[in-house]
């Protein structure tokens, strides 16, 4: 049998020796991180859930609304139930957080394992409202008590209306005129410009005592709000009814349409030209007077504009029952007579010295170029007392030759 000698080489050992000491040396360091990493993972893994609030420092106007999204996620492998809450709420806002569609008030959502759900917050900003900056702040847990979360929303509110998109209002013709009591009709046309359906609420600002409908462009059924689908529009017809008693004058009417946090609006004119409504009438409420034939009698009646705008050039004439009457106004010409003004008139009537007595029709006429008005007034016409008794003697005298006549031929 033969042996084989192997060779040892020391130099070769010291180098395999060194290398497995580098070896050792580097691994330890990556078992530590791959040990911390773990214990961080089991740390993290610990939180139940994630409370993701978007935007955290909001710019809104006075009056307006805010809605985002809020992502409720669950970090475990089983359902978790999230309780929310809104603190330091300031007096008279609205705040809370609301399902999605339909739209309800939450306190507490459940989420799947390893799944995520989205609810909206909503804050709404009263009209009156101070500029300045406030806060919400938002507070969630879950029901086994092992993760809470907290933070806060800042309100940075501002006078002017932010514009947020979402909505568009515009009208082809936001100016019409018309005189006053009169209806005008609007077409505006309303624009969903996001991908998702938007219930929309219609309301106006008008003057007091308008009126203002809200109907489809061809149709006569009324509604307040209107469902836009997804990137849809609709064209809207507005009625306006206007008081009889309105100022002749512009005045404006403004059109909002919101949804949530959307809101648009659009700026109608109404040119009113005002009407003119010509009263006649006395004092005493009746169109009746009494005169003494010969004598000039002074009577008095009154005009009114009832009306918006001016009566301007206003005459006076008279339709007599003869010619021989005379009639007189004082005076007999106004140059305006102005939105609720009442004037007075005298008017001298004289009846001719041989009217016989007995009642007479008189016409009144007020006109302009742009109304007129007539009334009859009836003239109750009396003789002189002087002629009455002369009139008398006639009648005795006349009585008494009659008497004689009969006496003498009675005799015969």
């Amino acid at each position: 049998m033969r042996f084989v000698r192997l060779r040892v080489h020391p130099r070769r050992i010291l180098v395999l020796l060194s290398w497995f000491l580098l070896c050792s040396s580097s691994l330890e360091p990556s078992a530590l991180a791959a040990e911390k990493t773990e214990q961080k993972d089991a740390a993290s893994s610990k939180e139940s859930f994630n409370l993701i609030i978007p935007y955290k420092d909001l710019t809104v106007g006075q009056g307006q609304e805010v809605t985002m999204d809020t992502e409720v996620v669950n970090r475990t492998k089983n359902p978790v139930e999230v309780n929310l809450s809104l603190e330091s709420i300031p007096k008279g806002w609205e705040a809370n957080f609301n399902s999605r569609y339909p739209s309800y008030p939450v306190r507490s959502v459940t989420v799947q394992g390893e799944k995520s759900t989205t609810i909206e917050f909503k804050g709404k900003v009263p009209q009156n409202t101070k500029p300045g900056n406030y806060d919400v702040k938002v507070v969630a847990k879950d029901s086994e008590g092992t993760t809470s979360y907290s933070d806060t929303i800042n309100f940075r509110v501002t006078s002017a209306k932010v514009a947020t998109g979402g909505l568009r209002l515009t009208s082809q013709y936001p100016v019409l005129t018309a005189p006053s009591g009169q209806t005008l009709k609007f077409t505006i046309d309303l624009k969903n410009e996001t991908n998702k359906p938007l219930p929309v609420s219609l309301t106006a600002q008008t003057p007091p005592g308008w009126a203002v409908r809200f109907k489809p462009q061809f149709g006569d059924t009324q509604y307040s709000s209107i469902l836009l689908k997804e990137n849809g529009s609709e064209t809207v017809a507005v009625e306006i009814d206007t008081p009889a008693n309105a100022d002749a004058k512009e005045q404006p009417v403004t059109i909002v349409a919101r949804s949530g946090a959307f809101e648009a609006s659009a700026d109608l004119k109404v040119n009113l030209k005002g009407t003119q409504d010509l009263k006649m009438g006395s004092l005493a409420g009746t169109l009746n007077t009494s005169v003494t034939a010969g004598n000039r009698t002074p009577v008095d009646f009154v005009v009114a504009n009832a009306g918006t705008a001016p009566i301007r050039n206003l005459n006076f004439i008279s339709k007599k029952p003869s010619d021989k009457w005379t009639v007189e106004f004082r005076p007999d010409k106004l140059d305006a007579l102005n939105p609720g003004e009442v004037r007075e008139i005298k008017m001298d009537i004289l009846a001719p010295e041989r009217t016989i007595a007995g009642d007479y029709l008189m016409t009144l006429t007020a006109n302009s170029p742009e109304v007129n008005r007539s009334v009859e007034f009836r003239v109750t016409v009396s003789t002189p007392t002087l002629w009455g008794w002369v009139g008398f003697g006639i009648v005795a005298l006349v009585v008494l030759g009659l008497v004689i006549v009969f006496f003498r031929l009675g005799r015969r």
